[in-house]
C-alpha cells in the first residue's frame, strides 16, 4: 500500500479500491458508528497540517471476549467518529529500525583506548613540566631572598632590586658590624610567594646623645636608650640649677661602645673641692676649676714638699663665687744654695728667708721694669744674684728699692759666684770637674761645652793667660750652663747660671759661632 496523501484531518486512508469509503465532508472529526461504538475497535490517523502523522492505536478487547473483525464490528461505517474514544488510547512506545547499511572495518572509525590513556598522560606530563620548571625559575609564585647579611646597605640593594624586591631599611644600635645587615625578613632562601617586601636591619653606631641641659633623670635615660652601660658622674660649681648636665665626655655626637665610659658633670652650689694630698699645681688647677681663688701658706708642719696639707675652708664647705680658699703646704726646704733650679719652685719670699738662715745677706735690690726682682745675697765665700742677666750679672735697668724677694717680685735668672771648691770638692778645668759642679748643682742634660782654646769669637778679645771650660744643657724648661775658669793662673772659681730658655731667644750669637757656651764664658769674663 502506497504512502496515503495527508490532508487536515484524515480519518481513513483512501484504498486502491475505487469503492472506499470517503468522508463526503472534509472537516468530518468522526465516521458514524453503532451504538456498540465504545465496544468496537478504531484506528484513527490524526494528522495536523506539516505535522508527521501518529498512529492511534485501539482499545485492546476484554478478556474472554471475541471482538468484531473489519468493516463488520462497525454499526454505521459512516457515522461521525467520537473524539472521546482517543482519550482511551494507549500509544506504544517508538521502535528502533536497525539500519540495512553495515560499514566495513576498513571504514569504520575506531578510538582504541590504550592510545588515549598514553595521548593524556603525555600531556600531563608536559603541562607539570611546565609549571616545575616556570616555578623554579620563578617565572611565577615569587622569588627566593638572596643572603644579604654581613653586606653593607648600598650591596644590599644592589643584590634585592633587580629581583625586584621592595626593600625597607630598619636600623639597630650595634658595637658591631656597623654599616653592616645584620638581619634580613624574610630569611635568606625564603620563597616569599606574590609579595616580594623585604627588610633589612642595618647595624648603626652608637653616638652620646644630646644631654647638656637636661636634668640627670632624662639624661641617663637619653644615655640608657642608646645602650650606654658606664655612666659615672662628676659634679661641678656652677650657677646652674643643682643637678643640670653642664658637659658629657665623651662630647655629644661622638660614637661609642656600649661598655665605655660615659661621664656626666653635674652642676652643684659652689662648694670647695677637696684637694688635701694633691701637688701644689694640681691643687691651684683644681680650685680655679671650681670658679674659686687661691692664696699659698706655707707651714711649719712636716710633709711632702708642694704637697696641700689642708685648706681654708675646709674641703666640701658651700662657698659663694670666686672665693679665695687658701693652700697650706709645708715651708719649702732648698736642698742648698747651689741648687739654683729650685730657686723657681719656691715663692720669692721664701727663698728670701731660706737664704737668710743660710748665712746670706742683701747686699743690693730692686726691681726690672718687666717687674722681676734684683738682688744680690752674699756670705763672704759665694754671691747668688737674682738677675735678669745672669750671664753677665747685668743689673742695668734695675731700681733700688725695697728687699724685692721679700715683696714677692718673681725671680727671672739666678747667677752663682764661688771658689770651686766650696761647690765641689771635684770641682776642675776639666770634663770630669765639669761633671763634678752639674752633680753638685743638682742639674743634668749637658748638650755641648768648650774651653778656652775652642770657644768661638768675632770679638777681638786677648784670651792670655785663660783657662777655662763651659757648658751648657737645657732641663724643665730652662737653660744652664757651668763655668770653671782660673784667669792668670788664680784659684779656680764656678759660675753657675740659670734662666727660662725664652731668656735666650732674643741674643745674636753670631759673633760666638751661635755656640751658646762660648758666648756665656766670654761674656762673663770680658762682658757684652
Amino acid at each position: 500500500m502506497d504512502d496515503p496523501e495527508l490532508h487536515g484531518n484524515v480519518t481513513h486512508a483512501e484504498q486502491d479500491d475505487p469503492d472506499a469509503t470517503v468522508l463526503a465532508d472534509s472537516d468530518a472529526t468522526q465516521l458514524a458508528g453503532t451504538a456498540a461504538q465504545d465496544d468496537a475497535a478504531s484506528v484513527t490517523l490524526d494528522v495536523a497540517q506539516d505535522e508527521t502523522p501518529t498512529i492511534v492505536v485501539p482499545h485492546a478487547v476484554s478478556a474472554g471476549q471475541e471482538g468484531p473483525d473489519g468493516i463488520d464490528a462497525m454499526d454505521d461505517p459512516y457515522a461521525p467518529i467520537n473524539d472521546a474514544d482517543f482519550t482511551r488510547v494507549t500509544p506504544y512506545a517508538p521502535v528502533a529500525i536497525d539500519s540495512p547499511v553495515t560499514a566495513d572495518g576498513k571504514h569504520r572509525s575506531r578510538v582504541r583506548p590504550l592510545a588515549v590513556i598514553i595521548v593524556a598522560v603525555a600531556l600531563l606530563a608536559a603541562a607539570a613540566f611546565v609549571v616545575k620548571y616556570t616555578y623554579e625559575n620563578e617565572y611565577w609564585g615569587g622569588k627566593t631572598v638572596p643572603d644579604v647579611v654581613g653586606k653593607s646597605e648600598t650591596e644590599a640593594r644592589s643584590t634585592l632590586s633587580p629581583l625586584g624586591f621592595n626593600i625597607t631599611v630598619n636600623e639597630a644600635l650595634s658595637d658591631d658590624n656597623v654599616g653592616k645587615v645584620i638581619s634580613m625578613d624574610p630569611a635568606a632562601g625564603t620563597r616569599t610567594g606574590e609579595d616580594l617586601s623585604v627588610t633589612i636591619t642595618v647595624a648603626v653606631a652608637r653616638t652620646v646623645p644630646s644631654v647638656v641641659g637636661q636634668s640627670l633623670e632624662d639624661a641617663r635615660g637619653a644615655l640608657l636608650n642608646e645602650g650606654a652601660e658606664n655612666i659615672t658622674l662628676a659634679y661641678q660649681n656652677s650657677n646652674q640649677p643643682e643637678g643640670t648636665v653642664l658637659s658629657v665626655s665623651p662630647d655629644e655626637g661622638q660614637k661609642f661602645v656600649s661598655t665605655d665610659q660615659i661621664t656626666l658633670t653635674l652642676a652643684q652650689p659652689f662648694k670647695v673641692p677637696d684637694v688635701t694630698g694633691v701637688s701644689l699645681s694640681d691643687a691651684e688647677s683644681a680650685i680655679k676649676a671650681a670658679g674659686l681663688t687661691y692664696s699659698v701658706s706655707y707651714t711649719a708642719k712636716t710633709g711632702e714638699e708642694n704637697v696641700v696639707l689642708s685648706t681654708s675652708p675646709d674641703a666640701g664647705t658651700e662657698v659663694s663665687e670666686g672665693s679665695t680658699v687658701t693652700l697650706y703646704v709645708p715651708t719649702p726646704k732648698l736642698t742648698d744654695a747651689y741648687h739654683v733650679a729650685e730657686y723657681f719652685n719656691i715663692k720669692p719670699a721664701d727663698l728670701d728667708a731660706y737664704l737668710a738662715k743660710q748665712g746670706y745677706s742683701v747686699s743690693s735690690t730692686g726691681s726690672f721694669s718687666n717687674g722681676d726682682a734684683y738682688a744680690v745675697y752674699t756670705n763672704g765665700s759665694a754671691t747668688v744674684t737674682i738677675t735678669d742677666s745672669p750671664e753677665s750679672s747685668d743689673a742695668a735697668g734695675a731700681g733700688a728699692g725695697t728687699n724685692a724677694l721679700a715683696a714677692g717680685k718673681p725671680v727671672g735668672g739666678v747667677r752663682l759666684q764661688a771658689a770651686a771648691s766650696a761647690v765641689s770638692s771635684g770641682a776642675s778645668i776639666s770634663v770630669s770637674g765639669l761633671s763634678a759642679v752639674m752633680d753638685a748643682c743638682g742639674i743634668t742634660n749637658l748638650v755641648s761645652s768648650c774651653t778656652s782654646d775652642t770657644a768661638q769669637t768675632s770679638r777681638s778679645i786677648d784670651k792670655a793667660g785663660l783657662s777655662f771650660i763651659c757648658g751648657y744643657g737645657e732641663q724643665d724648661g730652662y737653660v744652664w750652663t757651668v763655668l770653671i775658669g782660673s784667669p792668670n793662673g788664680s784659684t779656680a772659681h764656678v759660675v753657675v747660671t740659670i734662666a727660662p730658655k725664652s731668656h735666650y731667644d732674643g741674643i745674636d750669637l753670631s759673633k760666638y759661632g751661635n755656640d751658646l757656651a762660648s758666648y756665656v764664658a766670654l761674656t762673663s769674663y770680658y762682658g757684652k
